[in-house]
């Protein structure tokens, strides 16, 4: 919990109504981001992410397993959320619990559709390797090192990082003659497959404080916040999930309006991110 004296939230208020904040952002400028492919080496695919001074660290880890009975042509995608409790005070014991708790469920919401995977913005069938047999399983897991607000918007980009630097390994399937045999397979170590990130969307949060919305909040922001939207697009600008925070109710009219700003800055943060994933990989070659 952020301690703020009375002053510096009228100061925080008074600055997002003037269009000026804080740290001399506008109400829709993200903080300066960072990103760093490859930084756990065990992992299929990894990412540091730093937007301001919170910190993302997301790895992906492939595993063969069979699909769902109820889902036969898809595959499994996982994420799990642990709060450092050196990134926080607050994260420390059962606070990091439910917190980690809340943005996985959160992140499955926006990026995995409903349980049945319909809406996934991963697409789950390029993970089939032998429909109804074989899939891939993708574990993703992200951590906060460090936590200064925007947490959500933090963690899908590092997912979407990550997923960038995944490499799946090829496999070759031996069928057997009887259909109700499992099928022999030989996973490479020396070929993978890219997997593509096209479809994977961004997270956009809009923060509601006083009668104004702003993107990419602090931690002292959001101490100010009456409700927050957190919307994911993709490159099409199409919605893949929505989730609200806040006991604050919005007119649906509001609701509206947020998602069509949401969508336009979306855009511009898919494009500067895909501009710092180039660069990232590049400065790995």
């Amino acid at each position: 919990m952020v301690g703020l004296s009375e002053g510096e939230k009228h100061f925080i208020r008074g600055g997002i109504a003037q269009d000026i904040r804080t740290d001399g952002r506008r109400r829709l400028q993200f903080r300066a981001l960072s990103v760093e492919t490859g930084v756990i080496p065990q992992a299929n695919g990894s990412a540091r992410v730093r937007l301001g001074a919170t910190e993302i660290i997301a790895s992906v880890k492939a595993e063969l397993g069979k699909p769902n009975i109820l889902h036969p042509d898809k595959g499994k995608v996982s994420i799990f959320v642990d709060c450092s409790p050196t990134a926080e005070p607050t994260f420390e014991g059962r606070g990091s619990e439910e917190l980690s708790t809340e943005l996985s469920v959160a992140l499955q919401r926006c990026l995995l559709g409903g349980k049945s995977g319909a809406g996934a913005a991963i697409d789950l069938s390029s993970l089939i390797v032998v429909e109804g047999k074989v899939c891939w399983d993708l574990y993703i897991d992200g951590l906060v090192v460090s936590s200064d607000g925007n947490l959500l918007d933090a963690l899908a980009a590092a997912i979407k990082v990550a997923l960038s630097d995944t490499g799946i390994p090829k496999v070759n399937v031996s069928l057997s003659a009887a259909s109700d045999e499992e099928p022999e397979v030989d996973v490479s170590n020396e070929e993978f497959l890219q997997f593509d990130t096209s479809s994977v969307p961004v997270i956009i949060t809009l923060t509601k404080v006083g009668r104004h919305y702003i993107v990419d909040a602090t931690s002292e922001e959001e101490s100010q916040m009456s409700s927050a939207v957190s919307v994911s697009f993709n490159r099409n600008g199409q919605v893949c999930g929505l989730t609200k925070r806040g006991g604050a109710g919005l007119d649906p009219s509001v609701i509206f309006d947020m998602i069509s700003v949401a969508r336009h800055v979306s855009q511009q943060f898919i494009a500067h991110l895909d501009s710092k994933i180039s660069a990232a990989e590049a400065a790995a070659e």
